[in-house]
């Protein structure tokens, strides 16, 4: 179960504190927008698995919708950052701290994640086309930010000297999250952790080739 990053402040217990009580409709909304979609999530289920009143979910989120942006704002955006953006925040060799993710979340997988796959690509997939425009640029603003950090990792890494001098940072970032959400969808289409392990050290053996000459592979 990908957890809430600050639900577990609060744990499991029933609470009267407004916020802990936000924080427990979206860590239930969440769960269940990713393992039924946004159209096939129910507000019901998601009650009867928090043990609220939709007086409380309508105190906190307006609507459907509303409860979905917070989720992809709130939840999902959270979970990119921590996952593949935190660890190349303090890198200067973005190719180490990039394979050493990848490696400790190709271990991590749980069986959710892996019969669920990418929650963001998941809602892309299914939302991009919708009639509501901001449910894509949202996401949208997700993949930005996630690339962004990327793209600055890899300067940063020119700068040191542990990454080629020609490598175009912008479309290196591009292809590197491409690349992540399709063995995602490898992961979630086959649920084979050792085909999702090879196609991930396929990318990582990539990556290396991202050095300049003089720099030896960690």
């Amino acid at each position: 179960m990908l957890k809430h990053p600050t639900l577990s402040e609060h744990g499991e217990k029933r609470t009267r504190d407004p916020e802990a009580t936000r924080e427990r409709l979206l860590h239930w909304a969440f769960e269940e927008i990713y393992e039924k979609g946004f159209a096939g999530a129910s507000l019901d289920q998601i009650l009867a698995n928090a043990g609220m009143t939709k007086g409380a979910l309508y105190h906190h989120f307006g609507s459907k919708a509303d409860l979905g942006h917070a989720v992809i704002e709130e939840v999902i955006r959270p979970f990119v950052i921590k996952r593949w953006l935190d660890p190349l925040r303090n890198s200067d060799d973005p190719v180490v701290a990039f394979r050493s993710t990848l490696e400790c979340a190709a271990e991590s997988f749980t069986d959710q994640e892996m019969a669920c796959g990418c929650p963001l690509n998941n809602l892309s997939q299914e939302l991009a086309n919708s009639d509501d425009e901001a449910f894509r640029l949202h996401m949208a603003s997700v993949f930005d930010q996630w690339r962004g950090g990327i793209a600055q990792a890899f300067e940063r890494g020119k700068g040191a000297g542990t990454v080629r001098d020609d490598v175009d940072s912008e479309a290196m970032a591009a292809f590197l999250v491409s690349s992540l959400e399709g063995i995602a969808t490898t992961m979630k289409s086959s649920r084979d952790r050792v085909l999702t392990a090879s196609v991930g050290q396929v990318l990582i053996e990539f990556l290396e080739t991202l050095r300049p000459a003089e720099v030896p592979a960690a």
